[in-house]
């Protein structure tokens, strides 16, 4: 129990324990900063059991520069591998075509183009290197934030006074952090929802991701161990809703009808669950002595896989920097936030086009564009040049 008015002095705190903020604590660490790690809740994923029957709802589609990052951290050692599914290629289905736009790993002469693992699994590898890095995980809520020329204090509800010369805001979408500063954001509403659920397929995936892109939706299969896949179906909230109140002959009648079957039968494996999808943008990834990364700074359409990749990026960029930082020089210093601000937003305008832009395609009814949309994926499945090119960009 912490006493009175107790004074905590570091480097650096960091506020929320999610994957982006655990992995800058170790990064940090790592280059010997004092820490301190702050969350209202604790190990949430820490205790994580796995079973045969039973597959965590929520997955993640990481990069070959993130599993390597990982490996360099100390983390990929304690991740159970056996639950890991390699991406061999992606198929990409266009409604005005017989034939899906085939990207594989082999087109660009790489073993995998990353891989799927499940959320628990990745958070509890996270929590047994955090442990190994000695980083103290406090337990509690920040209550207030002062700013001052030279440091930042944050009071906790446990009566605790923490100075520190820097805060990364790890603590997600509603971030705390970002609503005490009133720093704004950019928002935007897809109008959809997602709907996840795992199945087990009759069919081998063979390391497949399989993705259908209609009309303001889309479908993807991504591949599990043990002929598992995980579905994530990104539908207008309307359609969502309809969809998630049919009984479960119903809805898989449905994803037949859209997968046409790649996988064969499926069997429904644990629940359904659903998310609104909206891409959400600080409108300024620092303020004094204050940095935003992963969610607090950015959200993006699931449409491309990257948003965890993402925030990792945010830590990856982060921690370069500091490293190269000399003892005497300030962490908190405004003028190499902005230069790590200026690192950062380029990647994401990027993803946020991308993303904005292939829903805006797919979305259209106009029949030409279908047409020409449908005809872009063929040329690109000839041009072998190309699709070596795109494999490259996703492994990234």
């Amino acid at each position: 129990m912490a006493t009175s008015a107790e004074i905590i002095e570091a480097d650096v705190a960091i506020i929320g324990a999610g994957l982006v903020g655990l992995t800058a604590a170790i990064a940090m660490a790592k280059q010997g900063k004092q820490l301190v790690l702050i969350d209202s809740h604790a190990n949430r994923d820490k205790d994580w059991a796995p079973t045969t029957d039973h597959w965590d709802a929520r997955i993640y589609a990481l990069t070959e520069e993130t599993i390597e990052w990982l490996k360099s951290l100390g983390v990929w050692h304690y991740v159970d591998e056996t639950r890991v599914q390699p991406i061999k290629a992606m198929e990409l289905w266009e409604p005005s075509r017989n034939k899906p736009l085939m990207l594989s790993a082999e087109d660009a002469y790489l073993p995998q183009m990353g891989c799927i693992l499940e959320s628990a699994n990745l958070m509890q590898a996270c929590y047994q290197a955090l442990e190994a890095s000695n980083v103290q995980l406090t337990v509690a809520s920040p209550t207030s934030l002062i700013q001052e020329a030279h440091s930042v204090e944050i009071t906790l509800d446990q009566q605790q006074h923490v100075h520190v010369k820097l805060i990364v805001a790890a603590d997600g979408a509603h971030s705390w952090v970002r609503q005490q500063l009133q720093i704004g954001v950019a928002f935007k509403s897809f109008h959809q929802t997602a709907i996840v659920a795992n199945f087990k397929a009759e069919q081998g995936h063979q390391g497949v991701a399989r993705q259908w892109f209609l009309p303001h939706e889309t479908m993807a299969l991504l591949p599990l161990p043990n002929h598992m896949v995980s579905m994530v179906w990104a539908v207008s909230t309307e359609r969502a809703q309809t969809l998630l109140n049919l009984s479960q002959d119903e809805l898989l009648g449905e994803v037949s009808n859209v997968s046409e079957d790649a996988l064969g039968k499926l069997s429904l494996s644990g629940e359904v669950v659903s998310f609104v999808l909206n891409q959400q943008t600080a409108e300024s990834y620092i303020k004094d002595r204050v940095v935003l990364v992963g969610d607090a700074a950015h959200q993006v359409h699931p449409m491309a896989g990257k948003g965890v990749n993402l925030g990792f990026r945010d830590v990856m960029q982060l921690a370069s920097m500091t490293t190269k930082l000399s003892t005497m020089q300030d962490i908190g210093d405004y003028h190499f936030l902005r230069r790590y601000e200026r690192a950062r937003k380029l990647d994401v305008v990027s993803m946020n086009t991308l993303t904005s832009g292939l829903d805006a395609l797919f979305a259209t009814s106009s029949p030409w564009l279908q047409q020409v949309t449908g005809w872009s994926m063929q040329k690109i499945n000839q041009q072998d040049w190309l699709k070596k090119q795109l494999v490259q960009t996703a492994t990234l």
